[in-house]
């Protein structure tokens, strides 16, 4: 399936200013910034000046790291702009130029590259060989950085879409997951959603297609949030493919005109996923000659922009429409270019020789494993004898501060400001104690008192619908006090969400953001990772804050559509609340927002910040941000004096 594209990973050179071992080259370092900077904004021709200006200047002052910045950079933009013979040339540059320096790191990243451009080309075998000594060398790394890991990463991500172009969906959807984990690990959710891409493709092939549609709105949702075009228009393409499979078709096409509408000339490679995906619905839904005209289309562009693994698919259904519209001749054209390409990616000998190196890679794994459990062992031993020593330091330390007047002064200081801070905490928190404590109270009056009152009034009614003749009028009140008896429930249940002491604060909310549904209005609900263990009384907190923002939009915003995100990054809970409806002036928050001061005033005992951003007729967003350390839950087992 052609539609759906894999997230194929370029190593960037690492950190600039490693590279820089004498003052001239610093100049083609700012060089290949600004050269970068312009690939960012979309001015290829603006980048490729500067990168040529750059590797001129390498050349002219014979530095070897400059080479090395240099090729490394421009193998990554050329690839980028399908350019892959010129972007293979580069990335092998690199990696001659990297192992003469003895720079591993930088080797693999090469080796990476190199894979890549062979995968564009469907030379699999050769795409696995280089893609398996990128991740040998990554392993061989003892302490790795944030950054060794992020490489990781992304090698085990591409080595996900290899196996997928292979039609390996176990080990394609296997990788993909070891990927994400290491995305979670690192709490990057940029790198999160470029992991779920792979598993989406992998759900989607393998006939998982709700699975698929639930990753996809989430790596939409992290594309959007952080600006990102390039994630936002393949997760709108594989969107739409996956409602073409489940014969959404009307949908299909409307996700694949919004990936039209935002994608740029300056981004080669979409636009063609986005024409095939649309001339295959038309296919499916039987107007031929629509599907025809979005093919030659898709065709036009894939000669240049498409990978060659992706014209497998291509292919067939170029032979499949002229075959419908009678142009055999055609068709049987496009026929023998598939077999032909689907041979030579999916021959038996290519995948003994990508499996034979697969086991090479984990058998090399396994040993470094066995290496560093025993080095680990010897590592704890001699940290318990680093323990103990300091332990003796820390008494003595401990003895000369107990009688030191100066840090007894410090002290007591200190303990005034915090026990003033304590107060003012402690009276916001008794204020919202008795503001859940009065919620309670309500909750139980309603579920014990009037609903159970109703209740007996239509077991009543029931009673007397069977002994006597008016059992029409009679059910129709029953039928009212059962709504009655279900809505109190419901206003019970959001005074005192008792499942957040249960089931925990992500799925309280989620319970919560499935309540409110209605037929006109749906609220979405993702959390993205796993969420930090709060406290109890700050999941509650947290929980009244979401459920006032929710109420707000179901009050006031008009809206058909809203969406509520949780996601934890370096320690912070990242929550946000998005609505479609008819936003407001955010000047008036301030003058007559009573709602509003009480939400800041929760948000300021969570100890977190609150952004809210909105424009007339384009929605609402309410960004909350909020510092989990302050909120974790202790274990007792540490808390020993």
């Amino acid at each position: 399936m052609y539609t759906l594209s894999l997230f194929l990973f370029i190593a960037l050179p690492s950190e600039t200013s490693s590279f820089i071992g004498k003052q001239d080259t610093t100049r083609i370092a700012h060089l290949v910034e600004i050269a970068q900077q312009k690939h960012k904004e979309r001015l290829p021709d603006s980048a490729e000046y500067y990168f040529k200006q750059a590797g001129n200047l390498a050349n002219q002052l014979n530095s070897e790291s400059g080479k090395l910045l240099f090729a490394g950079n421009y193998s990554v933009f050329l690839y980028d702009q399908v350019r892959f013979d010129e972007a293979m040339e580069y990335a092998q540059l690199a990696l001659t130029i990297s192992l003469r320096l003895n720079n591993r790191p930088k080797a693999a990243a090469a080796y990476n590259n190199i894979a890549l451009q062979h995968q564009a080309k469907g030379q699999l075998k050769e795409a696995a060989n280089n893609l398996i000594s990128a991740l040998e060398i990554s392993n061989e790394i003892k302490d790795p950085t944030h950054r060794d890991l992020s490489d990781r990463r992304k090698y085990l991500n591409n080595l996900s879409s290899l196996f997928l172009d292979l039609h390996d969906l176990d080990k394609g959807l296997q990788y993909a997951w070891q990927s994400f984990e290491i995305a979670r690990q690192l709490k990057d959710t940029i790198s999160m959603g470029n992991s779920l891409v792979n598993v989406m493709v992998a759900e989607a092939m393998a006939g998982k297609l709700t699975d698929a549609v639930r990753h996809g709105k989430q790596y939409l949702s992290i594309g959007r949030s952080y600006g990102d075009l390039q994630m936002e228009i393949k997760a709108l393409n594989n969107l739409a493919d996956v409602y073409r499979m489940q014969q959404h078709y009307p949908l299909a096409l409307e996700t694949f005109s919004k990936a039209l509408a935002i994608t740029p000339k300056s981004m080669p490679g979409n636009e063609v996923y986005t024409l095939s995906g649309m001339s295959r619905v038309f296919k499916e839904m039987g107007n031929t000659q629509a599907a025809k005209e979005y093919f030659e289309k898709a065709h036009k562009l894939a000669v240049t922009e498409l990978a060659t693994p992706q014209l497998v698919d291509l292919y067939k259904d170029g032979a499949d429409i002229n075959e419908a519209l009678g142009d055999y001749k055609q068709a049987l054209d496009f026929h023998k270019k598939h077999a032909q390409l689907k041979d030579s990616l999916q021959s038996q000998e290519t995948q003994k020789t990508i499996q034979e190196l697969e086991v090479r890679y984990k058998t090399a794994q396994n040993r470094k494993q066995i290496v560093e459990r025993d080095l680990k062992i010897v590592a704890q031993a001699a940290e318990l004898d680093r323990k103990n020593k300091w332990f003796i330091i820390f008494l003595f330390s401990i003895f000369l501060l107990v009688f030191g007047a100066v840090a007894i002064r410090l002290l007591n200081r200190q303990k005034r400001k915090a026990q003033s801070t304590e107060l003012q905490k402690k009276l916001i928190e008794a204020q919202l104690a008795g503001e859940e404590r009065e919620r309670e109270r309500t909750a139980k009056e309603l579920h014990d008192g009037v609903a159970s009152i109703l209740s007996a009034a239509r077991l009543q009614i029931n009673a007397m619908t069977e002994y006597t003749n008016t059992g029409a009028g009679f059910q129709d009140v029953s039928q009212l006090i059962e709504i009655a008896v279900r809505e109190i429930r419901n206003i019970s249940h959001n005074l005192a969400p008792e499942m957040i002491l249960k089931e925990g604060l992500g799925y309280a909310i989620q319970s919560f953001c499935q309540r409110v549904n209605k037929p006109d209005f749906q609220m979405h609900c993702y959390v993205i990772g796993e969420l930090p263990e709060l406290n109890k009384s700050s999941q509650l907190t947290i929980y009244r804050v979401v459920q006032e923002c929710v109420t707000n939009v179901m009050k006031h915003a008009q809206a058909t559509e809203g969406i509520v995100q949780l996601v934890e990054e370096q320690g912070r809970l990242m929550i946000t609340i998005e609505d479609n409806g008819k936003g407001f002036d955010t000047k008036l928050l301030w003058t007559s927002g009573i709602g509003f001061h009480n939400l800041n005033t929760r948000i300021k005992s969570l100890q977190g910040n609150l952004d809210i951003r909105s424009c007339i007729g384009k929605g609402t967003s309410v960004f909350i941000d909020i510092d989990c350390h302050a909120h974790t839950c202790l274990d007792k087992s540490m808390v020993e004096l």
